[in-house]
C-alpha cells in the first residue's frame, strides 16, 4: 500500500505499508528500494476500521432486518461492533448473553459483547457472572432519581479486582436537560474516581466511531482502532479530494455526509463506493484480556 495518507499529530503524512497475509508487516515513510507488488494510494487517506456501539440488536430480529442494520454500519466504515445486551434482572444475564452470541453468528464483522443494566442491579454477583461469560464492558443506566452514593461501591471495586471490567454510564431519561445530564455525569465521575473504579467518564453515542481514548480505556485498543504493525487489515480509505477540513487543517472524516470509498475487514473489501458485500459469519467474537492497558499515565488512577 504505497504512499497512502495517514493522520499523525493532526496532519496527514504519506506512509507506505508492507502487507503480508492480510497483516501489516512493516510501515515506513518510503519503501522505494524494496521490490514488491505496489498499490498506489497517494490520492487516499487511510483510517483504522471503526469500532461502533449498538443498542438496537436483539435476539428476535429477523435476518433481513439484522442485515440492514449491519449494512448501515458497514457504509460508515465500521469493522467491529460493540453489541449491548439489555439485562433487567440478574437471572437473565446468562441466557440473554447466550442468545446474543447465537444471533451474532451471522455477523459479517468482528464484535465485542457488553451488557446494560440499571444502577440498582449492579452488584458483586452480576460482575462475577460477567467474568464467567467473558463480558468485560458493563453499561450502568443512571437516571435523575438514582442515588449514586447509596451503592456499595467498595464491594463493586472488590468484585472488579483482577477482573477486566469497565463500567460505562448510560441514561435514557429524555426529561433530563443538558445541564442536569451533565451534573449526573459529574456525580458519576466523582464517585468512580473516588473509589478507583475502571470507568468511562462520558456518555457514549450509538452508531459513531469510538475514539482512540475510549478504546484504550476499554482495552480494545491497540488490537482494534489503529493502523500499526502486526494488526489485521481493518481500514477505511477516503479520497483526499473529497475531504473537507477544519480551520486547523485537520480533515473532517467522522461526518454523516462523508463516507469511506473503500472499507476492508481482515483484508477483504466489504465496501466499494457504497456497494456493500455482506458476508454472514465472517465476523468473530473478540475478548478483552486487560482493560485500560494503553492509557496515558495522566489518565490513570
Amino acid at each position: 500500500m504505497d504512499k497512502v495518507g495517514i493522520l499523525k499529530s493532526d496532519r496527514i503524512e504519506q506512509t507506505t505499508l508492507l502487507v503480508n497475509q492480510n497483516k501489516i508487516e512493516f510501515m515506513r515513510q518510503s519503501m522505494d528500494n524494496i521490490k514488491f507488488m505496489r498499490m498506489d494510494l497517494s490520492s487516499y487517506l487511510i483510517t483504522p476500521g471503526y469500532v461502533m456501539l449498538d443498542f438496537s440488536l436483539h435476539s428476535l430480529l429477523p435476518f433481513q432486518d439484522f442485515k440492514q442494520q449491519f449494512i448501515r454500519y458497514l457504509k460508515k466504515g465500521c469493522t467491529s461492533l460493540l453489541t449491548v445486551v439489555d439485562i433487567k434482572y440478574e437471572k437473565e444475564l446468562v441466557s440473554h448473553v447466550r442468545k446474543r452470541r447465537h444471533l451474532m453468528i451471522n455477523s459479517p464483522i468482528d464484535y465485542y459483547m457488553a451488557i446494560k443494566l440499571s444502577l440498582k442491579s449492579l452488584n458483586q454477583s452480576v460482575l462475577r457472572k460477567c467474568k464467567q461469560q467473558q463480558v468485560s464492558i458493563v453499561f450502568v443506566e443512571i437516571n435523575k432519581d438514582d442515588r449514586l452514593d447509596l451503592t456499595s461501591w467498595g464491594w463493586i471495586r472488590d468484585a472488579m479486582f483482577s477482573n477486566p471490567i469497565t463500567l460505562i454510564p448510560y441514561t435514557s431519561d429524555e426529561s433530563l436537560s443538558p445541564i442536569k445530564k451533565n451534573r449526573l455525569l459529574q456525580e458519576w465521575n466523582r464517585i468512580v474516581r473516588e473509589h478507583r473504579i475502571s470507568s468511562v467518564y462520558e456518555f457514549l453515542e450509538e452508531g459513531t466511531p469510538l475514539s482512540k481514548e475510549i478504546l484504550m480505556k476499554l482495552g480494545i485498543y491497540p488490537v482494534k482502532g489503529d493502523i500499526r504493525v502486526g494488526n489485521k487489515l481493518n481500514y477505511n480509505l477516503y479520497k483526499l479530494e473529497e475531504l473537507k477540513y477544519h480551520i486547523d487543517g485537520k480533515p473532517i472524516i467522522q461526518d454523516d455526509e462523508i463516507s469511506p470509498t473503500f472499507t476492508s475487514h481482515n483484508g477483504k473489501l466489504i465496501n466499494i463506493n457504497g456497494d456493500i458485500l455482506f458476508l454472514p459469519g465472517k465476523g468473530e467474537e473478540c475478548f478483552i484480556s486487560i482493560s485500560s492497558r494503553f492509557i496515558p499515565q495522566s489518565a490513570s488512577f
